[in-house]
């Protein structure tokens, strides 16, 4: 719209009008010094100025930015070999998968080689002026000599000492600065490009740890201050990053749970576990400390079982362990040797009484095991001997000395029940075989491996998981042994779990001072209900391995969630709407999980999530293998001698003996 305004030579001319007070801002109050007229373009802008106005913007915005980025590439050329250590570390970051913090560790190193540099430089320098001008002058002679590539070689290896710590640590802000950008939703072409993104590091994340564990010597048994290596690490999410992840010995040495579906490597797992604790409490006895007594119940049994067992003697014995023996292949040890109140009681819970109307006997059969048990002659040797009490002329003369009047009596009363008494516990001690009815005790070894049929015969299985827990929590208390460090280990310990619950098994090592470290093939495995599953799993202070599994959810919640970055943009298609100033985004805190239940769900056989304290690392496990240069002379395997038949000391003779029965 084109107006004529005559203007007064006054200061301030308004137009005439009743509402002059609201003019239209198209009027504008223009001092001159003479009375003229003027020809103004007011009003609404009309489309060809406006389309003015936005090309000289973005002319305006496009030039500072240029000018921004010419600056830049001007101080980056004159920086060459700060731009190109900060380029070679940024593409390694990217390729190889590594966090930022990789980057900072490494340019906090690479500062011991200029703290180096300058106390060289200092010594032939005349003040601190002149040796901080050395660098200058290195960087000016660069220039001056003709660009070639032994100049540039000198050049760089003069710069060489600043330029590294420089360089990396722009790389770790420019990595970090691109994984949180990218993980938050505000870089990347596409909407999908987080997704993309963490799934290609992922991959890379994956290559390199698997490359680091190839290593010979890379992931030892054990490392400093009693740490045991476990494998690469693939990702960290609240740990410290370390390139070997590994976990305190005394973190073995508390409760431990292990989780993880047939031929996801579990086995490596837990056996680079038990070798490491040894080695560390091994180290740890020599210093004055307790010798080290592994106990390991592997409860599914067959072939699979035996070569196991042999790995394990063989790492055993390349860790520093004398004797190791294998139950019950070649090894026995003694029931019998239990406290009579404990191996009554033992006893009583190897058979299945049953409930209901089954109460009455099982009262029945627990007062018959006390009184032949706790005889005044003391406790059997033998299955053999145990079974001979089981009879009433046995029980008759042991109790009827006139000095035990009430378990006379309760032998008398109970005589008609020791006939089936006596057939169930032959039928157990029959299939249980002679491996419990000894000689042998757990001192006797520096491991012991036992192997239980618990796929091919779940009850007897059962009753000899009862006896060896029993045994291990005799060795832990017994006061006139040797005190030892004890690590209960429980492989697949689901088939034997209906007798044996393993929260029991947890309160007993915890206040015994043994360690426990249980195995199941899933959530559903560590125990019958949920409560019991919950409270195993949370009571494990020495952290939760989690393999490849089919539901990991339960065991992912005990790392909790955590905060993060979700950002929202317009979409046209694939990518985003405004590509320039990515404006009409939204950006809120959300909650996601800090071990991610898809990523277990997708582990491959040799990788683990470790969670631990709200946080988790997934691990690259490495096989256990000793290292050949600390390779020790092979020890012969330990056989005990067979089991030998000692005298039954039987009850005192009674008059009827002596002077002979009278005739009737």
């Amino acid at each position: 719209m084109t107006m004529r305004l005559r203007l007064a030579s006054r200061p301030h001319y308004r137009p005439p009008g009743r509402n002059n007070r609201h003019i239209s801002c198209a009027y504008q109050h223009v001092r001159l010094p003479g009375p003229m007229l003027l020809p103004l373009r007011l009003g609404v802008m009309n489309v060809l100025s406006w389309l003015r106005l936005a090309v000289t913007l973005w002319l305006l915005r496009r030039a500072a930015r240029l000018a921004g980025w010419l600056l830049l590439a001007a101080a980056a050329v004159a920086a060459w070999p700060v731009t190109a250590v900060t380029a070679v570390g940024y593409t390694a970051a990217w390729l190889r998968g590594w966090p930022a913090v990789r980057l900072r560790r490494t340019a906090a190193e690479a500062l011991l080689v200029t703290a180096v540099w300058l106390f060289a430089a200092a010594l032939h320098a005349s003040g601190w002026r002149t040796l901080a001008l050395i660098p200058v002058r290195d960087w000016q002679a660069g220039w001056q000599w003709h660009v070639t590539a032994p100049g540039l070689t000198r050049t760089f290896l003069l710069l060489a000492p600043p330029a590294l710590p420089a360089g990396l640590g722009l790389a770790a802000l420019a990595w970090a600065w691109r994984i949180y950008a990218v993980t938050a939703g505000i870089r990347g072409w596409t909407a999908s490009a987080p997704i993309t993104f963490d799934a290609r590091q992922w991959r890379r994340q994956v290559r390199t740890a698997g490359g680091r564990i190839a290593a010979p010597g890379a992931v030892p048994l054990l490392a400093r201050r009693s740490r045991i290596p476990v494998g690469g690490t693939i990702r960290t999410v609240g740990h410290r990053w370390r390139p070997v992840f590994a976990v305190p010995a005394a973190a073995c040495a508390r409760h431990m749970v292990v989780v993880g579906a047939t031929g996801s490597g579990k086995t490596n797992l837990m056996m680079r576990l038990w070798a490491g604790w040894f080695t560390a409490t091994l180290a740890a006895a020599r210093k004055g400390g307790r010798r080290p007594l592994l106990v390991v119940l592997d409860c599914k049994g067959g072939p699979d079982a035996r070569t196991k067992a042999a790995r394990t003697r063989r790492l055993l014995y390349g860790a520093g362990a004398r004797r190791v023996a294998i139950w019950p292949d070649e090894a026995r040890l003694s029931l019998w040797d239990l406290p009579p109140r404990d191996l009554a009681v033992l006893l009583f819970q190897m058979i299945d009484s049953g409930d209901g109307a089954a109460a009455y006997y099982a009262d029945i059969m627990q007062a018959v095991l006390t009184l032949a048990v706790a005889a005044p002659c003391g406790p059997p040797r033998s299955a053999a001997a145990f079974l001979d009490r089981l009879d009433p002329r046995w029980l008759r003369r042991a109790w009827d000395d006139g000095r035990h009047p009430r378990q006379a009596e309760r032998a008398r009363a109970a005589a008609r029940h020791l006939p089936d008494i006596q057939l169930r516990f032959a039928t157990l001690l029959n299939r249980l075989g002679p491996a419990l009815d000894g000689p042998g005790h757990l001192a006797d070894a520096d491991a012991w491996y036992f192997i239980l049929e618990g796929t091919r015969e779940p009850s007897v299985a059962e009753a000899q998981a009862l006896a060896l827990t029993e045994l291990t929590a005799r060795a832990a208390c017994d006061p006139p042994a040797e005190p030892r460090a004890i690590l209960l280990a429980a492989d697949d310990y689901s088939a034997v779990s209906r007798r044996v619950p393993i929260s029991n098994l947890y309160e007993r090592g915890r206040s015994l001072g043994i360690g426990v470290q249980v195995s199941a093939q899933s959530w559903s495995g560590l125990g019958s209900s949920e409560d019991e599953r919950t409270r195993i799993a949370a009571t494990a202070d020495g952290g939760v391995w989690v393999l490849s599994t089919p539901r990991p959810e339960p065991l992912a919640a005990l790392a909790g969630m955590r905060r993060v970055l979700q950002t929202a943009h317009r979409l046209v298609g694939a990518t985003w709407g405004d590509t320039t100033t990515r404006k009409g985004g939204t950006t809120r805190i959300e909650r996601a999980w800090v071990a991610d239940p898809e990523l277990i769900r997708r582990l491959e056989t040799g990788q683990a999530c470790y969670i631990h304290r709200g946080a988790a690392t997934f691990v690259q496990v490495a096989r256990p293998v000793l290292s050949p240069l600390s390779l020790p002379v092979a020890r012969p395997s330990v056989v005990l001698p067979p089991p030998r038949r000692e005298p039954e000391p039987g009850p005192p003779p009674s008059l009827d003996d002596v002077l002979g029965s009278p005739v009737s």
